[in-house]
């Protein structure tokens, strides 16, 4: 299994990533810097419509 680079990997929850981010578990260098490793799939996005 792969090793996770960061402890947050995956979380988009951004309460829990504003609590990590309180609590000193994580910097806002370190978060901002997984975020821009992510791959924009904005593309591969399915509109919805809903009455």
């Amino acid at each position: 299994m792969e090793e996770k680079k960061y402890g947050y990997e995956g979380e988009t929850d951004k309460r829990i990533l504003m609590r990590m981010l309180l609590e000193g578990e994580i910097t806002e260098e370190h978060l901002q810097a997984y975020l821009a490793e992510l791959p924009d799939l904005s593309s591969s996005a399915d509109e919805m419509i809903i009455e």
